[in-house]
């Protein structure tokens, strides 16, 4: 005996174990991710409109209850500062403005309803924006996201590799949802240069092409850090969306890979950044080989500039917009109210369809929602040295770029995969830059303490009172 009396403090001890934490928004953004992913967005409940898609119903619902669980003191933003919802804010001041400006008595009831239809796309991006920026805690909530959102993207492939390469469209049967209609019937496998063109569950071949162009760097930096899955179930998703950007047979794709991932192979660590380029010729030879006349007709298309038919389409949108524009230059004649008689008064463009629609003022605020969050990324990614947060910013930087130039090739938020996609990777930097200011690990592991006196001296230390060690 030492004489040394041992405390029932002392002598009971808890083993040690990490919990993670998991946001209950994480479930929620995973569904949004899959529906938009897998579900094409022509399929909606008729008495809804074509507002009633199966993403955009999930996406009011998380909009709903952001809006309830801040009301409630549930959620306090003041909590969760970050850049992203100042750009949100600055968007919607100008929807709201341009909406309540409008001439009705000029309206037809097809355009007023545009107009509502806009209010409810832009409470979808919102509401996913926010959920995503503020309450995805750590890097691992992240990641569950981003990997429901990449194998989605993934199936989208898989779906657009079977309608080019064996002109099978399996569309159709995702679209067999009960209480859920086809709203407008679009075709999924079109003619180019005699090559399919195709769209897998996107309505547009332009809007695959430029969404997977996007998502491929997140797909990547998944691939490197997702080291919880074996190396076939993190590098086979990367394949089957890059699959989807040649199929596609479009520029913007192109245009949208080459920034994406020009940006995240820039600044990505030496290492990596060597191996990245040293793996572009072999992308560009399985492309060569796997789907022939692909890389000719794109080439083809790129130098004949302005002289091909769907380039020189767009230069004529031009003299229209600016005609529109001068009858309302500050606020536009209305947010989604733009609905024109024939294809050819279609802009592709969506810079050019906003100054239409909500004039000079929402021009600056649409390039502001498209362009600042890129910026917010490279911030981020300064401000952190954590190896994984410093890549997802510049994958997310990267999936930015691509959504700028890309929506002066087509109206990109006219369509919902593109729009809904863009959400959530605004909500992605704004988690990412709120990670960077706390740290990434800070709410993803809580440790139990190892004994009781342990807890006994968290609660000293908490209420400034002496406990009793023993009996």
């Amino acid at each position: 005996m030492d004489g040394h009396a041992t405390s029932p403090a002392e002598s009971i001890a808890v083993p040690t174990r990490e919990v993670r934490y998991r946001s209950h928004a994480v479930p929620l953004l995973q569904v949004f991710a899959l529906t938009v992913m897998v579900i094409p967005s022509d399929t909606v409940i008729k008495a809804i409109g074509a507002g009633g898609y199966p993403a955009g119903l999930v996406g009011l619902f998380a909009f709903a209850a952001f809006i309830a669980a801040t009301l409630l003191g549930i959620h306090s933003p003041l909590h969760s500062r970050h850049p992203v919802r100042s750009v949100l804010c600055l968007l919607w001041l100008s929807i709201l403005a341009s909406y309540v400006l409008m001439d009705r008595s000029a309206l037809n009831m097809t355009e007023l309803t545009g107009a509502d239809r806009l209010l409810v796309q832009f409470a979808v991006i919102t509401g996913v924006a926010l959920v995503a920026a503020e309450c995805l805690t750590s890097l691992h909530d992240v990641r569950r996201v981003v990997r429901v959102l990449v194998w989605g993207a993934a199936f989208c492939g898989v779906v657009a590799a079977l309608q080019f390469w064996m002109s099978l469209d399996i569309a159709p049967y995702l679209r067999e949802l009960p209480g859920f209609s086809l709203n407008h019937d679009t075709a999924a496998i079109l003619d180019r240069a005699a090559l399919n063109r195709v769209a897998g569950t996107a309505l547009h071949p332009i809007e695959l092409g430029v969404v997977a162009g996007m998502l491929l760097p997140l797909a990547v930096w998944l691939a490197i850090y997702d080291t919880d899955r074996s190396p076939r179930a993190r590098w086979v998703p990367v394949a089957l969306i890059a699959i989807a950007i040649p199929t596609s047979v479009s520029r913007s794709a192109i245009l949208a890979v080459v920034l994406a991932l020009g940006m995240f192979v820039v600044l990505m660590p030496v290492r990596q950044r060597v191996l990245g380029l040293c793996a572009v010729p072999f992308a560009i030879a399985a492309v060569f080989m796997s789907a022939h006349g692909v890389i000719g007709t794109l080439t083809s298309f790129f130098e004949a500039g302005t002289n091909e038919s769907s380039a020189a389409a767009r230069l004529d949108d031009y003299p229209l917009a600016e005609r529109l524009v001068q009858q309302a230059p500050w606020f536009g004649r209305g947010p989604g109210t733009y609905i024109p008689e024939n294809l050819l008064d279609i802009f592709d463009n969506e810079y050019l369809k906003w100054a239409v629609e909500l004039g000079l003022v929402g021009i600056v605020a649409l390039a502001a929602y498209l362009l600042l969050p890129m910026i917010f990324a490279l911030a981020a990614r300064r401000r952190t040295d954590d190896p994984e947060l410093r890549l997802l910013c510049a994958a997310l930087a990267g999936a930015a770029l691509a959504a700028v130039v890309c929506s002066a090739t087509f109206d990109s938020l006219s369509y919902p995969m593109f729009s809904n996609v863009h959400a959530l990777i605004i909500g992605f930097i704004g988690a990412a830059w709120r990670l960077a200011v706390v740290g990434p690990g800070s709410a993803a592991i809580r440790t139990k303490p190892r004994s009781i006196a342990a807890y006994l001296g968290a609660a000293e230390r908490a209420t400034g009172t002496v406990l009793p060690a023993g009996g």
